[in-house]
């Protein structure tokens, strides 16, 4: 029997560009969360952890970041640990691993070729890459297992074949063939690269292959993400028995809301009292609201903003309607803001264009509201 515990993708070193002012909280949080990973490996008392590719953003993360990473595995120190390099940190000419402070954690075994490894309960089969523009299936050189005695896992960072999208070169590169469990015998393929996690069947429908997943989400279209996974094997051609462990600390949550009148805005108002304790929130708005509700919409997304670490809105599909009379809704007593108000309303009437009239719109909203605050 063999008992360990999976884990990829912590992506130590990213930059999170596109959280704004939470990315450095997200940078911190997902070195944190690797505490969380090696505590429940202590907790189930796991023969080891094994991490499939990408613990590091680049090879030329700063030493402060790497420092961070070997003080925590320090503290597990009773737990073996073996690092599968993967395309993003990969092994070759300035590897961060062949950095010194790598030598003297006791504990690691980082894998640097595709020799089989004994370990506790099982003989591990690893697929590195060996460089970042590897091309075809990279577990093709896994030997065949089925006639060797005892619990056979396979471990490799890349897509499988055909299982996911691929939407830029790095994800066509570093193929995983479907057929891999069942050309070799393997019982149990541990993946890393998608940070989502996924399980895959083999030809006889029993789940032998799993992708971990990141340990913390790193974005809003990231699903099923934030965990590791317990695999326990009892036999050589035991069915593998995999749980999903969860280690991220962040919560996060994506809608998109149809805004259209004031109706709508209390809705808002009540989904928000729902979210109050997640941590990252993506809004999409849609829909027609008139420009006389868009003060109080305003105001009730600026106070959302300071409820939550990261706070991110999309107007982009958000029509503004705004009365193209010549009445309107307050009387200036400044002359230079009201002939502004019917110059704009007379602009609005006659554009098309959807990025002026988006201008004009909001412009029409703030002078409303300096009319409103003039008459206080």
């Amino acid at each position: 029997m063999v008992q360990f515990l999976q884990t990829s993708d912590w992506q130590i070193g990213m930059k999170g560009g596109g959280l704004g002012e939470a990315g450095p909280i997200v940078r911190e949080v997902r070195i944190s969360s690797i505490h969380n990973i090696l505590k429940s490996a202590r907790e189930h008392a796991v023969d080891f952890v094994l991490m499939c590719g990408d613990a590091f953003e680049h090879n030329m993360v700063s030493q402060d970041d790497v420092k961070k990473v070997i003080t925590i595995l320090n503290q597990y120190s009773d737990i073996p640990v073996y690092l599968l390099p993967g395309n993003h940190d990969s092994i070759g000419a300035g590897s961060v691993y062949d950095r010194d402070i790598f030598v003297r954690v006791e504990n690691l075994n980082i894998i640097r070729t595709c020799d089989p490894i004994e370990v506790p309960g099982a003989v591990l089969h690893p697929c590195p890459i060996l460089s970042r523009s590897m091309m075809g299936d990279i577990t093709k050189d896994m030997p065949e297992v089925r006639g060797l005695s005892g619990i056979h896992i396979g471990v490799a960072h890349g897509s499988q074949m055909g299982a996911f999208p691929a939407p830029n070169w790095e994800d066509v590169n570093f193929l995983i063939g479907r057929d891999c469990v069942d050309r070799t015998g393997i019982d149990y393929l541990a993946l890393g690269h998608w940070h989502s996690h996924r399980t895959f069947q083999d030809s006889v429908g029993i789940v032998r292959i799993a992708y971990s997943g990141t340990h913390e989400q790193t974005g809003y279209g990231e699903d099923n993400a934030g965990l590791c996974l317990l695999v326990e094997i009892d036999d050589k051609g035991g069915t593998p028995k995999i749980e999903p462990i969860r280690t991220g600390q962040l919560t996060w949550v994506s809608k998109e809301f149809e805004v259209k009148d004031s109706s709508s805005l209390i809705e808002l108002k009540a989904y928000f009292e729902t979210i109050k304790g997640i941590d990252m929130v993506k809004l999409s708005l849609f829909g027609d609201l008139p420009l006389e509700n868009k003060e109080e919409l305003d105001n009730i997304l600026e106070f959302q903003g300071t409820m939550h670490k990261n706070f991110v809105i999309e107007t982009h599909s958000l029509n503004i309607r705004a009365p193209v009379q010549s009445e309107r809704p307050f009387e200036f007593e400044d002359p230079v803001l009201s002939q502004s108000d019917k110059h704009l309303r007379e602009l609005l009437a006659e554009t098309t264009d959807p990025q002026q009239r988006t201008i004009f719109i909001e412009t029409l909203a703030l002078l409303a509201r300096l009319a409103k605050e003039a008459t206080k």
